[in-house]
């Protein structure tokens, strides 16, 4: 499974630990920011033309004129019979859109062509159809026609050349033409090159392409390797779009048609278009990850959706054999993503300014690049090869940049996991630290309640020997002897629940925190509620201040079987019971009511028991604290306890998946123990 943000820590050589260490010293914000987008526009514009004019070669002869055939109708016949004016000056490089119209580029020998031999060259290399007219005395037309283009198989070219080439032989003024018709290039270029001139330009293409093809494919390779290791679908999405930057590259400059399609033309010309558009699809897919990853608001990254969506619509359209409406899509889609790309930058929100600085610096080499693209075709600046292949150009770095940013990502995923691994050691050692503690604290419990119950035994002890010579003493010595002893008996049961209730928490606390599933095994423990109430009838019906005349079966056919083992559910409410005795008022009755309801939230039945008292001396209880261990009311003091009983009950209630609340209506405080009906058991008939 791919993930986001739980990539393994990398594990990479020197040079990644070289990369991490620039990253970490390049970042800028604020007014730097603004000062090195300035300084990257500016070397992106002076890099654009200069390397333009480096890998320019021979400009050779281009050509001198132009005419239009809208309907693609006119023969060579036809055209070569046209007077010059029909012939339009045309520019090195020629912005004519898409268009099905054939384009008629005129040709001119001159006295600086040696011998007359001379060699057309037409590019770009992904032109659907080029027929290249020269003058043949020896053919009844007296044309001879070398047609090549995507359309026509390599293996039937003259030359053997990424650009369509033919050679020719020309005197001085003499004339050839050339007639393109094309659906899928936008910029078009004819020039008339020496022999040796169209060889080394051919031979620097190829160079160029191998070296860009290389450092894509180790690009591609490098965040294949990255995704397959790391299980990430960032690197994934990496390498889908190096691969389709690398495939754009092949077909743009023929080497597919030379190399994959020698004979098949038409799958040459298919994959040619195809490989555009997959490369637009794989840069919008990964753009978007990012923008998502980094903030980008969700309004934004619903529109990008729509750039996703081109893909399927021009597959149709190529399917419907439309790949000039798939082609005009691609240029509105493509406009459109570079405005929402730059509201995506400017609106991007993430703690690392550096590596949203690389998202912002391929937005401004982007828009860059394409205004230098426009500015050539207004005629501002010279044109050249660049314009020829503008989208291949501009991949490379787009290429290197998100490659940098994926880094950039890893070196934090690295630096959050050590942060992660200490910030897990520190509460390791903590909760090792506690878990001793409460094991000293355990054990300290344990000896002191040894040590405390002991001596209240002797005093039970004791108590009882001196009652049984009580017979022996006078009266009036007697009677305050009992009265003597009756304290102190009421004192030791005081005494041993308190004990009891301290030893009850701690076994509580421990099972919490060492986590052993009590709440699971207490769960599986179930009592039935008829002999519940019956045991609570029991234990109390005697009691002079408790009301038990509400507890009673409440099916006459079924048997609730309540969550909690029977003697656990009985000391949850005798404590609740002995809670209500001691602080209600003087002579006021505790009431025990029982109800079955309905959980509004899991809709299950549980088991509603309520103990309801009069607020008595100590006053009404504290509602926001009542259960917080230790908590005692300021006026409670008077009363032996240890501010751990409604603590133990509620931690107990809602390890069953249940829960104790405290109420107050006027006068009267109510406690209601709330538990799971786990399951009804049918009485046997």
């Amino acid at each position: 499974m791919l993930t986001t943000d739980d990539s393994p820590e990398p594990r990479g050589g020197w040079w990644r630990q070289a990369w991490a260490s620039l990253l970490e010293r390049a970042s800028f914000s604020g007014a730097h920011g603004h000062l090195v987008s300035v300084l990257v526009a500016l070397c992106t514009a002076w890099a654009s033309i200069g390397l333009a004019s480096l890998i320019e070669g021979d400009a050779g002869l281009a050509a001198v004129g132009l005419a239009i055939d809208p309907q693609g109708v006119m023969d060579i016949q036809t055209v070569s019979a046209l007077p010059p004016t029909a012939f339009e000056p045309v520019a090195p490089v020629m912005a004519l859109g898409h268009s099905s119209a054939a384009r008629w580029f005129e040709v001119q020998a001159s006295a600086a062509t040696p011998g007359g031999v001379a060699v057309v060259v037409v590019q770009p290399s992904y032109l659907d159809d080029v027929r290249i007219y020269v003058p043949d005395r020896s053919t009844a037309s007296g044309w001879q026609v070398h047609q090549q283009g995507d359309r026509i198989a390599f293996d039937q070219r003259m030359r053997k050349d990424l650009a369509f080439s033919a050679d020719m032989r020309l005197d001085q003024g003499q004339r050839a033409f050339v007639r393109v018709v094309t659906r899928n290039a936008l910029n078009i270029r004819v020039r008339l090159l020496s022999p040796q001139a169209a060889d080394r330009d051919n031979a620097f293409t190829l160079t160029g392409v191998g070296l860009y093809c290389g450092a894509v494919l180790v690009l591609a390779l490098a965040s294949v390797l990255s995704s397959v290791l790391y299980r990430d679908r960032f690197w994934a999405a990496n390498a889908l779009f190096q691969f389709a930057t690398l495939a754009t590259v092949v077909f743009y400059f023929g080497l597919g048609n030379q190399f994959l399609f020698p004979g098949q033309p038409r799958a040459a010309d298919l994959a040619s278009v195809l490989s555009g558009f997959v490369l637009f699809f794989c840069g919008a897919l990964l753009y978007r990850l990012l923008y998502q990853q980094y903030g980008a608001p969700a309004w934004l990254l619903r529109l990008w959706w729509l750039t996703l969506v081109a893909l399927p619509v021009q597959l149709v359209l190529i399917a419907l054999d439309r790949v000039d409406l798939a082609l005009q899509l691609n240029n509105v889609v493509m406009p459109a993503s570079l405005v929402l790309g730059v509201c995506m930058v400017l609106a991007l929100k993430y703690h690392d300014v550096f590596l949203l600085n690389l998202l912002r610096v391929n937005m401004v080499i982007t828009l860059v690049f394409l205004v230098l693209l426009y500015a050539t075709h207004l005629g501002w600046l010279d044109s050249g090869i660049m314009q020829l292949y503008p989208g291949v150009f501009i991949n490379l770095p787009t290429a290197v940049i998100l490659h940098l940013v994926l880094l950039r990502r890893d070196v934090l995923l690295r630096r959050q996991q050590q942060l992660d691994q200490r910030e897990l050691a520190l509460i390791q050692q903590q909760i090792h630290i506690e878990r001793q503690r409460r094991e000293e604290d355990e054990c300290f419990l344990s000896m002191l309640l040894h040590e405390i119950r002991s001596p209240l035994s002797v005093v039970a002890l004791s108590r009882a020997a001196l009652e049984r010579k009580l017979p022996q003493v006078d009266h009036a010595t007697r009677d305050a002897a009992l009265r003597d002893l009756q304290r102190i008996e009421v004192s030791v049961q005081q005494m041993r629940e308190v004990l009891q209730q301290v030893q009850a928490t701690s076994e509580l606390e421990h099972r919490m925190s060492a986590d052993e599933g009590f709440s699971t095994k207490a769960a599986l423990e179930t009592c039935e509620m008829s002999i519940l109430l019956d045991r609570l009838v029991a234990e109390h019906i005697r009691h002079v201040r408790v009301d038990t005349l509400r507890l009673s079966t409440l099916a006459q056919g079924d048997r609730w079987l309540v969550a909690g083992g029977l003697e656990r559910v009985l000391m949850m409410v005798r404590n609740l019971v002995n809670n209500a005795i001691k602080y209600s008022a003087p002579g006021s009755v505790v009431v025990l009511d029982v109800a079955v309801r309905t959980m509004a939230s899991t809709g299950r039945s549980q088991c509603a028991l309520s103990v309801v008292n009069q607020v008595g001396a100590v006053g009404a209880p504290d509602l926001q604290r009542l259960f917080k261990k230790y908590y005692r009311a300021p006026s409670a003091h008077q009363y032996s306890g240890s501010g751990l009983g409604l603590y133990w009950v509620r931690g107990i209630a809602q390890m069953l998946g249940g829960d104790v609340s405290c109420s107050m209506q006027d006068k009267e405080v109510t406690f209601t123990l709330e538990l799971p009906i786990v399951a009804v058991k049918p009485v046997r008939r």
